[in-house]
């Protein structure tokens, strides 16, 4: 493959590899986001159950305490489906940061094997200018021999 379509390739995988490293980033974010909210409600939860404790040594009817304890497993069910909504999100970034490190890992593989197609050209260029450099050594040592008369 031609050194420029190298380069080109090395460009697209940049490209590719921006948009899936903010994919990521977005994928983070919303993880941040679910374990932000179920915090909160995990928080609520506490409080709540802190304060029913509260008005329960103050006397309670049944009615109410029943209402307090459905409520109370309303929050468990919430907390409940915000785990859920935690773990999809983290297995979303576990693809998502898979998906950017192997274009990272493709995009450096090309870049390694245009530094060794350059380094392989430099070293060719670097023959051939030794062997020029050579070559015109010798016809200087001969002329110096025919000038000389030998």
């Amino acid at each position: 493959m031609a050194l420029k379509q190298l380069q080109l390739l090395v460009q697209v995988q940049k490209e590719k590899e921006e948009k899936l490293l903010a994919n990521f980033v977005q994928a983070q974010q919303f993880l941040q986001t679910c374990n932000d909210r179920y915090q909160g409600l995990a928080d609520y939860r506490t409080d709540y159950i802190r304060q029913t404790q509260q008005r329960g040594a103050e006397g309670v009817q049944s009615r109410q305490f029943n209402q307090y304890l459905n409520f109370i497993t309303k929050l468990d069910q919430a907390l409940e489906q915000q785990n859920l909504q935690i773990q999809q999100a983290q297995r979303v970034v576990d693809m998502r940061r898979t998906a950017w490190l192997t274009m990272q890992k493709k995009r450096k593989a090309i870049e390694l094997l245009i530094d060794k197609e350059l380094a392989s050209s430099q070293q060719r260029q670097n023959r051939l200018e030794q062997k020029l450099l050579d070559e015109i050594a010798t016809q200087q040592f001969f002329r110096r021999l025919q000038q000389q008369g030998v």
